[in-house]
């Protein structure tokens, strides 16, 4: 399979294919059901929100037809010209007498594209060890027919091509590797003598906040006076806990601006993809205090190509720095006098309409839950009663009718048209 045309990966044109082995091409053309009788509006400032719907249990509400839905952009409701269902439930459609079309893994529009996003900077080698050993088995037991894949890894997309090929993605996954200089190694000297806190100490140091670095150095020196001896006196733990603070930010800004060029780079390039793009980030959380604002407009600019971000991070249920017990979360945390290694990745999740896992060991079953909520979905489509693509960011929201639904999909979108969507052939 091919996706016509060429996609720009840093500063490159790069052709983007979806290859399919030849015999699994035979397989799938004499097993594949018919496409759905369904017609879909082409106009490329159509807007459309992936929605994933609820029940007070969290299980998956089928038969929902449009009028059980509403779509506010800016806060004024909107007239929906399109509606259908996406479904990958083994045996069909997953409400066969719903009123809405019915799209399956048959239709370009219905296949399940998952993206898995490597962010080497801030893994440490036993989260990386982790995520990796996850992703392989995610492919051997998850990854089904029909289903499309890419891994984002060093900077790229690995032989800068989706496919259907488990060999390929496997390959992909194990080329990721730790990057010389990670996040995880400076946290490990802020536990160090004389300590810092919390990566919120250091940006508040860095800052200039005198208060805080004449009570961590008091706070050192009544703790441990031999050492703050063997340091030099109060004046060089003074010193080097200004220092140190200040290298982190330093190095932390750095290695957050490469993950920030990923992301920008995999949201602005999925656009002309057809259907909704499964953007897995795996990460141990990156720096965010001063690109909250590029997060947000990374979101936007995925949400308007259908790429929907979630977020797994690689420290397991051991690991230091999670903020909750919750395994998954669908909403940015508010909390900001801890570390803000989490938010970027909230974030990214709750303006698409993903959500973040946290807390397991077993990867693979982070992977199942993301699989499972992008298996299902309703797709809402209209024609914006403002159509000027201004390049701004506006909001969505999405509200059920009724209280016993619960509701997640996309925050907002960039204003922009769409490129051209390019279509999916099985093929040699």
């Amino acid at each position: 399979m091919r996706i016509a045309g060429a996609v720009a990966v840093a500063g490159l044109a790069i052709a983007m294919y979806v290859s399919t082995p030849a015999a699994q091409t035979g397989a799938q053309s004499q097993t594949a059901p018919p496409a759905p009788q369904a017609t879909f509006r082409a106009a490329t400032n159509l807007v459309e929100v992936d929605v994933v719907v609820l029940d007070k249990e969290g299980r998956f509400v089928p038969g929902l037809t449009v009028e059980d839905l509403e779509v506010f952009e800016d806060g004024k409701r909107q007239s929906v010209q399109q509606f259908y269902l996406v479904t990958h439930v083994r045996g069909g459609a997953t409400s066969p007498d719903a009123s809405a079309p019915v799209l399956t893994a048959a239709d370009a529009r219905g296949r399940r594209i998952f993206v898995f996003l490597f962010d080497e900077n801030h893994l440490s080698n036993e989260s990386l060890a982790r995520v990796k050993a996850g992703a392989e088995r995610f492919l051997a037991t998850q990854f089904g027919e029909g289903d499309v894949g890419g891994v984002y890894v060093g900077g790229a997309m690995y032989r800068g091509r989706l496919t259907t090929s488990k060999v390929e993605l496997l390959a992909g996954i194990r080329t990721a590797t730790p990057a010389f200089d990670r996040r995880s190694d400076l946290l490990v000297a802020f536990r160090e003598f004389p300590a810092v806190p919390s990566e919120a100490d250091a940006i508040r140091i860095d800052y200039g906040d005198r208060r805080l670095l004449d009570d961590l150095t008091e706070k050192a020196c009544t703790n441990s006076p031999a050492e703050c001896q063997r340091e030099g006196g109060t004046q060089q733990v003074h010193n080097k806990i200004e220092d140190k603070a200040k290298e982190y930010v330093r190095f932390a800004r750095t290695l957050t601006s490469q993950t920030i060029q990923k992301l920008n780079v995999v949201a602005s390039n999925l656009g002309s993809v057809p259907g909704r793009k499964t953007v897995i980030l795996l990460s141990d959380g990156f720096f965010t205090d001063e690109v909250r604002a590029e997060i947000r407009q990374i979101a936007a600019i995925a949400a308007r190509g259908g790429a929907t971000f979630y977020t797994i991070f690689g420290r397991g249920s051991d690991g230091v720095g999670g903020r909750t017990t919750d395994v998954v979360t669908a909403e940015p945390s508010t909390v900001t006098t801890h570390d803000t290694a989490e938010d970027g990745a909230e974030i990214l999740a709750a303006g698409t309409g993903g959500f973040v896992v946290r807390n397991l060991n077993d990867v693979s079953r982070a992977l199942g839950l993301v699989a499972r909520d992008t298996s299902n979905y309703y797709v809402m489509g209209y024609q914006p009663d403002n159509t000027v693509m201004d390049g701004k960011v506006r909001r969505i929201e999405v509200r059920p009718k009724t209280t016993e639904l619960r509701v997640r999909a996309r925050k907002g979108y960039v204003a922009s048209p769409l490129p051209q969507m390019q279509n999916i052939k099985i093929g040699g």
